[in-house]
């Protein structure tokens, strides 16, 4: 793991010096050094929060160098390495599939190299579709340079990013709220969202099975029953909650209808796309979403989040602990205790972070509301990149602490717990001991 981090570091960091460069920005100059490692932890992270509109303040050079972050985000280190090496023809040792093992997810050893090669050409296939379709909607609105818009909009929501470049003088935040009435983008572009979140391997189980749902392995049973729901309730809950909402007051019913699925969808998937003014919807709306990010996606997928298994599994421990059960049962299925330790683990570090994050930006930015910095916050460690649109004003303080976030949030605080932890290997047993709970 320790591995994997370093290489994130190491391409943000290059990432951060070709943004910077005068021939990527469009008013020729040097962009600062905070800006530049925001905006390339963004890309890496696949964020999508943005200081600047990414149409306007990058050149046709720069919007490349970014895109190529998010797509770098989107496979991981080990993913691209592993494919290099299969490229080269070099051997790929023992030790490497192990690293390749964890940075997947996987529970053995044995095919990653062959997934890796599946995930290189899915990616390759979804992407190329996403960009396919979305062509004709965006050149016939914007003419030509609907190609590159519809490309790079493929991969950001594939990768769930957020990021886009249909920025425009007068909307320069705008994402796609210029195509909130058209049902036929915002349908293909929560499509490859849908798709990045259910993750790899969801998908190659999938196509291996041929969609016999029976043959599923257990993990892909479970993203393909949890995620749906979450994005069903979602749905309905935001059509009930912005039904009269400045969010959506201009709409008609079947808009209104469509906007909340894609509000649902983005969230869930942490993919950060916008149809609506985020800061218009209601309250209830906004601590919705919050919720859905917080939650995320599925394991070895492209989004951010707790991710949907972990809060399967912390609901079923509730469960179970409210039956006085003694295990956790899911279905006919019993999961091990040490499972969901590390599922408690990983929402016990996650709100910690997200905790202290508002703690250290509230205190250095006064300014800006609590409720905004809460959101801000849990979209940056969610990897999602939905905004209430206070980044382009928050002090450089603000916007390291969010880059420390999206980082954590992008490797998994699970993950980088366990780099500054030494793991118990003592087979040793102690006596219990009774606690009162609740």
């Amino acid at each position: 793991m320790l591995v994997v981090l370093l290489g994130f570091l190491v391409v943000m960091f290059i990432g951060a010096f070709f943004l910077a460069l005068p021939v990527s920005n469009t008013d020729g100059k040097w962009m600062s050094f905070t800006h530049a490692v925001f905006w390339a932890m963004n890309g890496v992270c696949g964020t999508g929060l943005v200081v600047t509109p990414t149409a306007l303040s990058f050149s046709m050079f720069g919007q490349v160098v970014l895109l190529l972050l998010i797509q770098f985000g989107g496979l991981g280190f080990m993913t691209l390495a592993t494919f290099v090496f299969i490229l080269i023809r070099k051997r790929i040792t023992f030790k490497d599939r192990i690293a390749i093992q964890e940075a997947l997810g996987e529970s053995q050893t044995k095919g990653v190299v062959r997934l890796v090669r599946n995930i290189i050409i899915m990616t390759a296939v979804i992407e190329t579709a996403g960009t396919l379709l979305l062509i004709p909607f965006f050149c016939v609105k914007n003419g030509a340079i609907g190609v590159w818009q519809a490309l790079f909009n493929s991969i950001s929501a594939f990768c769930n990013a957020g990021f886009d470049v249909m920025g425009r003088v007068g909307n320069e935040f705008g994402s796609l709220t210029d195509y909130n009435g058209n049902a036929g983008v915002l349908l293909i572009i929560g499509a490859l969202s849908i798709l990045g979140a259910f993750g790899f391997t969801v998908i190659n189980d999938v196509l291996k099975c041929k969609f016999r749902f029976r043959r599923y392995r257990f993990h892909t049973k479970t993203v393909l029953i949890v995620t749906p729901i979450l994005m069903i309730f979602g749905t309905f809950f935001f059509l009930a909650s912005e039904w009269n909402a400045a969010a959506t007051a201009n709409m008609n019913g079947g808009q209104k209808l469509l906007n909340s699925m894609f509000q649902s969808i983005m969230a869930c998937s942490t993919a950060g796309f916008c149809s609506i003014d985020q800061t218009a919807m209601s309250s209830s709306g906004k601590i919705l979403t919050c919720m859905l990010m917080f939650i995320g996606s599925s394991p070895g997928g492209t989004g951010g989040g707790i991710k949907t298994t972990t809060f399967a599994l912390l609901i079923l421990m509730g469960v179970s602990g409210l039956r006085g059960k003694e295990q956790i049962v899911i279905g006919k299925r019993s999961v091990n205790l040490k499972m969901g330790m590390r599922a408690v683990a990983v929402a016990t570090l996650a709100l910690a972070v997200v905790f202290t994050g508002v703690l250290i930006i509230t205190a250095s930015d006064t300014a800006v509301p609590a409720g905004y910095v809460f959101f801000e916050t849990i979209t940056a460690f969610t990897t999602t990149g939905l905004s209430m649109g206070t980044i382009p004003n928050l002090s450089p303080c603000a916007l390291y602490t969010l880059a420390i976030i999206m980082f954590i949030g992008r490797l998994g605080p699970l993950s980088v717990g366990t780099i500054f932890t030494k793991q118990d290997r003592s087979t040793l047993k102690y006596p219990s001991a009774n606690l009162m709970i609740g």
